[in-house]
């Protein structure tokens, strides 16, 4: 259970790094890289947890449970806000390049 507490945190902490950093920065393709491993490592976690049968601490799977919805908020909202602007950068490109071409057209 540590473990998973441990990716727990460190999905928390990837999500808000997340939420901080320029969409232009590699850091964040690398923080999106991560996040989807976190994820994939907590989904195997929590697969283990809900199989063995001997586990019988549902208050903690349904913490983990709070956490997943919570975390599923967490990532759309990121998910937009990149989205978003990335599309707000690649207009202002746009629009710079249009400016280029017709400067060079004088």
């Amino acid at each position: 259970m540590q473990e998973l507490n441990d990716v727990n945190e460190a999905l928390s902490l990837s999500l808000l790094n997340l939420d901080e950093i320029d969409v232009n920065y590699e850091q964040g393709d690398e923080l999106v890289s991560d996040l989807q491993n976190l994820l994939g490592r907590r989904q195997k976690m929590l697969e283990h947890l809900v199989a063995d049968s001997d586990f019988d601490n549902r208050a903690y799977l349904e913490q983990q449970l709070m956490l997943t919805q919570k975390y599923k908020v967490q990532a759309r909202k990121v998910m937009r806000l990149r989205q978003s602007l990335l599309q707000n950068s690649k207009q202002g490109q746009r629009q710079i390049n249009a400016y280029k071409m017709i400067n060079s057209n004088r």
